[in-house]
């Protein structure tokens, strides 16, 4: 038997890693403290920015690539920075997934630098991190 064909677009779903959790409630908790924006105003954007993922996960530049992992950048409203991963479908009954690593300020230094994987508690060289590579000052 063939199965039926509901010709609904299957959309890949959103992942949070803890680690990418913790980073929106930081952002959010800075932006709270400062009189530029309003941090319910601010997630609401963040979270649709990342819910028209869904739609075309591969619409943003590639921020580097790690442990094969092809990590990609959204930027939302020129100041928040989303950090994901996105995996393609596997077969007919996956849609793939986005996997979101975390999120930074713009202004950052560097933030792709503090992205973890989710085995880096397993793997130590997994971790990027200025740390490795920043020698220890005399």
């Amino acid at each position: 038997m063939i199965a039926r064909r509901s010709g609904a677009t299957r959309l890949p779903r959103v992942t949070w890693l803890p680690a990418a959790r913790r980073s929106l409630r930081e952002l959010l908790d800075f932006v709270g403290t400062h009189a530029f924006g309003d941090a319910h105003v601010r997630e609401r954007q963040i979270e649709e920015a990342i819910e028209s993922l869904r739609h075309a996960p591969l619409r943003c530049e590639v921020a580097g690539v790690r442990d094969g992992l092809t990590f990609r950048r959204l930027t939302v409203v020129g100041r928040f920075l989303v950090y994901y991963v996105y995996t393609p479908p596997r077969g007919m009954t996956s849609a793939g997934t986005i996997s979101i690593r975390a999120v930074r300020h713009a202004a950052t230094q560097n933030p792709f630098l503090a992205v973890r994987e989710s085995l880096a508690a397993d793997q130590p060289h997994a971790v990027l991190s200025t740390h490795d590579t920043t020698p220890a000052i005399a």
